[in-house]
């Protein structure tokens, strides 16, 4: 009988338990915040609307109308009356750099440029300041964005400072005057780089000062003095103002080990504010048994280091990143037909394509040994020509590891054609481009390349016909949102892909415009997928990260989406921006 009784209790104990109530702050429909009266663009695959959002912990517990939302109200949820307004998921930026441009300004601060008249005007100063002999330097000066679209001359750096080493860098391709070669010891019979060239005039065979992907060469020294920062402090004021901006989420977009430390340093102190997707940099150069040690000798790979969509909420890894190809805004970008010649990247050859950085084979083989190891890579992919070798790399690699479920993905991706566009949905290839560049640099380009090219400059709707792509900045030096290098403001980026209007008023190639909706998808869901992160965050649905932003007009009817101000932004449900 006993046996029996005791037997009767364990069967209805399950019941019991399941039918306890429990306490109200432990009831997970209980929510902690609750967000009602809004206007809530979800970008779930509807894009449906809502009226409200409830969020417990970290997490969103209901999305709905008013009536059903506030059912999760508790005695201690905080209700916050939006009137309104609209929320948003948190925007994402799928491409910066952010140890980089965190510190860039440390010394000084880093002179906005829009002509050559700026330049010289710069260097004049800092040859009054500076002792003889010190370096003068240039970081990131894009003749793309300058007036006279154009490099500066030997000629014009020697008369501004003809006392001082002159490094003017616009990226793969720079510039340094008389006294730079001649400290670094750089003559015309200095040889070549593997994959760069010192430039010399065709009739006289002289130096013109232009280095194409060869100013390893020069010399450079640091100046001495100056204010250092903590980077961790700088990291922390770097990431408040990507919120201030309504980004809740990154991707470091070639990043080392060293960086992903910092990163969880920040972690580890409670003092990270946006979620970092973190892509190692290697540099594919060798053989096949020289790529396999560079890519098992990451460092520090480890259960916390590697592969690709390993991590945390917080930080996560991603693709492994190389430079295949120089840039568009230098003249280097790798392209299938020469470079028109002129003084805009100082081109005097008739069959200059740009530079190629790794080779098809090294590009193959990376390809192949990555995917073995559960890899995604990108590259940085500017010309066309360069997109050709990638793709042909990666179908190599998809012969013999499929790649399609890894989200192999090209960087910049400036160039497309119909042909890689119907590759990239074959391989399930994506992309991360910079609608900043567009409007910042179209003018220029419209200018040098034929109609053929800039129909295929950046062309968003038809990527979107094929495959995934996601926005970024690229930005790598100063902290302003608009005058940094390059800009990072995500509005003026969402405004570009929606109305493709250029700096100066052109619209370029309008029937490649986005919708509101693809645009906004552009730096949320979309860049969410590239980063192996759209189950998590991208979009506001039950059980996702309660990242969201509130902000001052409504997204879809503005005239002015590159006037939007944020007003809050939270991160995991915790406010970490308030606009006063």
């Amino acid at each position: 009988m006993k046996r029996r009784y005791l037997l009767l209790i364990g069967l209805l104990l399950p019941f019991v338990v399941e039918i306890t109530p429990a306490d109200e702050v432990d009831n997970p429909k209980v929510a902690d915040l609750i967000i009602h009266n809004a206007k809530v663009l979800t970008v779930d695959a509807r894009f449906t609307i809502a009226e409200a959002i409830a969020v417990k912990d970290d997490r969103i517990i209901a999305v709905g109308s008013n009536e059903a939302v506030r059912k999760h109200a508790g005695a201690a949820t905080h209700m916050i009356d939006a009137k309104g307004k609209n929320v948003l998921p948190g925007l994402y930026d799928s491409h910066t750099h952010p140890g980089g441009a965190a510190t860039s300004e440390s010394d000084e601060e880093i002179p906005y440029l829009k002509s050559l008249d700026d330049v010289f005007g710069y260097i004049r100063r800092k040859a009054k300041e500076l002792p003889e002999g010190e370096w003068i330097v240039l970081r990131f000066a894009f003749p793309t964005r300058l007036k006279e679209a154009r490099f500066p001359t030997l000629a014009e750096l020697d008369e501004v400072a003809p006392k001082h080493p002159v490094y003017y860098n616009a990226g793969p391709a720079s510039m340094a005057n008389s006294m730079a070669l001649k400290v670094s010891g750089i003559t015309k019979e200095t040889k070549n780089p593997r994959t760069g060239v010192i430039v010399k005039d065709p009739m006289t065979g002289e130096l013109t000062g232009m280095l194409r992907n060869a100013a390893g060469l020069l010399k450079v020294k640091a100046r001495k003095g100056g204010k250092m920062e903590d980077t961790n402090l700088a990291l922390k004021r770097l990431f408040a103002l990507y919120n201030s901006y309504g980004i809740t989420s990154i991707s470091d977009r070639s990043s080392s080990r060293g960086a992903f430390d910092r990163y969880h340093a920040l972690l580890a102190n409670n003092e990270l504010t946006v979620r970092i997707n973190v892509c190692p940099n290697l540099n594919p150069r060798g053989t096949r048994e020289e790529i396999i040690l560079a890519l098992e000798s990451l460092p520090g790979t480890d259960k916390k280091f590697g592969p690709t969509g390993t991590g945390g909420v917080w930080i996560r890894i991603g693709p492994i990143k190389f430079f295949l190809d120089g840039g568009m805004l230098n003249g280097t970008a790798f392209m299938r037909q020469p470079w028109p010649k002129g003084p805009a990247y100082q081109i005097t050859e008739d069959d200059y394509r740009g530079l190629l950085f790794t080779s098809p084979e090294e590009v193959r083989i990376m390809a192949e040994e990555a995917a073995r190891r559960k890899w995604a890579i990108t590259a940085h992919t500017a010309g066309e020509a360069a997109m050709d070798v990638l793709l042909d790399g990666y179908e190599f690699a998809d012969r013999i590891v499929p790649i399609k479920g890894l989200r192999f993905c090209i960087t910049h991706a400036n160039f497309p054609s119909q042909k890689n566009l119907e590759r990239c949905k074959r391989l399930g290839v994506c992309a991360d481009v910079q609608p900043a560049w567009l409007y910042k640099d179209g003018d220029t380009l419209n200018k040098l390349l034929d109609k053929e090219r800039i129909r295929w400059f950046q062309p968003y709707k038809s990527w979107l016909k094929y495959t995934t792509i996601g926005g970024g900045s690229d930005h790598m030096i100063k902290l302003d949102p608009r005058k940094s290098t390059n800009p990072w403001d995500p509005w003026l980026g969402i405004e570009t892909a929606v109305t493709r209007k250029l700096e100066q008023g052109t619209v370029l190639v309008p029937e490649e415009c986005l919708s509101r909706e693809e645009a906004l998808r552009l730096y949320t869901i979309n860049n969410a997928y590239l980063g192996h992160e759209e189950k998590e965050k991208g979009t506001l649905e039950v059980g996702k990260l309660a990242d969201f932003i509130l902000i001052d007009r409504d997204y879809l009817t503005t005239p002015d989406i590159a006037g939007t101000r944020v007003l809050r932004t939270y991160v995991g449900g915790k406010m970490v921006f308030e606009r006063k």
